[in-house]
């Protein structure tokens, strides 16, 4: 059996246009494990939630192509800085719907990790958790290696700073 290996203009396949992997949008569909079987769902979308003093927070869905199923749930930066309070109930929000999230998406509720960074070792002002489905530890080691990666070339001044590409709703 041969493979098309491509031609002059894109000599590896991965090059030509059709082939090209497509932006991710809310609309993409997750293999989603019901009773052990595979079912197809929508990617979720933007959530905004309210907290007990009446700010909100939202839990919005991140493209990222090195680490799948990754969601921040954020404070928003034009309410200000979070109350003691608001940060706690934000935590417990946060590991529910990762808890939520991985036992719909990967069929275990337990594989999930949360990060969050203090005010001092953060890239993003404003307050935030990053939320990553992990099937594995496998798949925590490489989101370890991919984080530390990013920071390094950052430190070197290989890499830019930039800002998670969040999943936009239509």
């Amino acid at each position: 059996m041969t493979a098309d290996v491509g031609c002059s203009e894109f000599p590896y396949p991965r090059d030509a246009p059709d082939l090209r992997e497509k932006p991710r949008t809310p609309t993409t569909l997750n293999i989603v494990y019901e009773n052990g079987n595979p079912q197809m769902h929508p990617e979720p979308k933007r959530r905004t939630f309210s907290l007990a003093s009446g700010q909100t927070c939202l839990l919005v869905p991140i493209r990222n192509d090195l680490i799948r199923n990754y969601y921040l749930l954020a404070f928003p930066i034009e309410q200000g800085q979070p109350s003691a309070s608001e940060v706690t109930e934000m935590l417990n929000l946060g590991v529910g719907h990762a808890q939520s999230l991985a036992g719909q998406l990967l069929g275990d509720p337990d594989a999930f990790t949360i990060l969050y960074s203090g005010y001092s070792a953060r890239r993003e002002k404003g307050w935030h958790v990053h939320i990553v489905l992990l099937g594995n530890r496998w798949r925590k080691a490489w989101l370890y290696a991919v984080l530390a990666g990013k920071n390094l070339a950052q430190a070197f001044g290989l890499r830019k700073d930039d800002a998670p590409r969040i999943t936009h709703d239509p």
